[in-house]
């Protein structure tokens, strides 16, 4: 049913899932966390979404030794989903890749430069940047791809741009983890300041937060592997079996909205009745959001 002629659907929609730090032996992450197990239950929750998906997005930490076993696994697991829903794939390293195996892996090279990227699907551009700094956990630029990406925004794409990359270029509550943060966010920002780009895609944190680059909004994905566990003091990290999740990134003409998704399945019950949703069916469309909107009350 058409719910009215004033509701709005995106005209991009991504899944957005970061930080699943793959193991390849049957190796439990930390001794715990069984991560193809935990990737498999997350795309398996995109699948069932049953709306449209554009790109299957993955914001780093793709592996968790940079084992070349850990990539393979990893095409094998989402590019079918990708296949399926007919959805780009999109991934980028972080600081728990390594260059070169994910260079051969993913893209069939070998090299040790980074793997900055661009793609456009469907008049949306999606640019991939490799925060990974070889021998270091914290991440940054350098000026050859804060060059690079200045050419690349110097001409919009009909739809805008997305930025994917690692280390999210805001401020995190944790101390421990400010020591492994985007350098020099502001020499992103003024390159961004003038561009088509409408938000950024980031993981590291293991918790979906969210933040401004200047005016660019930042929407971190929680990890599918683990999460952080804000309820402790801020001077201590420890980590949660739970509650994994991935982002539903949708892009509207003016505006991107970013929504939660679990990673685990909870008991669902309907939220709208079957005698409102056929009641709504009789309401001519141009009355329906008045017909659901307006509060009653019965009479004592």
């Amino acid at each position: 049913m058409v719910i009215d002629g004033t509701t709005r659907t995106p005209t991009h929609v991504l899944a957005h899932l970061s930080d699943p730090h793959l193991l390849a032996d049957g190796t439990r992450l930390h001794g715990r966390i069984d991560t193809e197990s935990q990737l498999r239950a997350a795309l398996r929750r995109i699948e069932s979404t049953e709306q449209p998906i554009d790109g299957i997005v993955l914001s780093g930490d793709l592996t968790d030794t940079a084992d070349p076993a850990a990539y393979r696994l990893l095409r094998d697991l989402v590019e079918p989903v990708a296949a399926r829903l007919d959805a780009a794939v999109v991934w980028t390293g972080g600081n728990h890749d390594e260059r070169r195996p994910l260079a051969q892996a993913l893209f069939d090279l070998d090299t040790e430069t980074p793997q900055d990227r661009s793609v456009t699907v469907r008049g949306l551009r999606i640019i991939t940047l490799d925060t990974a700094l070889p021998g270091y956990h914290d991440g940054g630029l350098d000026e050859g791809q804060l060059d690079w990406l200045t050419r690349e925004l110097a001409e919009s794409a009909p739809h805008g741009t997305i930025i994917v990359m690692h280390h999210p270029p805001i401020v995190y509550r944790s101390p421990w983890m400010q020591l492994l943060d985007f350098r020099q966010p502001q020499r992103l920002r003024d390159v961004l300041a003038r561009s088509d780009v409408r938000a950024i895609l980031s993981g590291h944190l293991h918790v979906t937060t969210f933040g401004t680059l200047g005016i660019t909004p930042v929407f971190v994905a929680g990890g599918v592997s683990y999460v952080d566990d804000i309820g402790v003091p801020r001077d201590q990290l420890m980590a949660i079996d739970g509650p994994q999740s991935w982002n539903l990134i949708e892009v509207h003409a003016d505006q991107v909205v970013g929504t939660v998704v679990p990673v685990t399945e909870h008991e669902t019950w309907p939220a709208l009745s079957d005698q409102v949703a056929a009641y709504m069916a009789t309401v001519p469309a141009a009355e329906r959001r008045a017909a659901f909107a307006r509060k009653h009350t019965s009479t004592p």
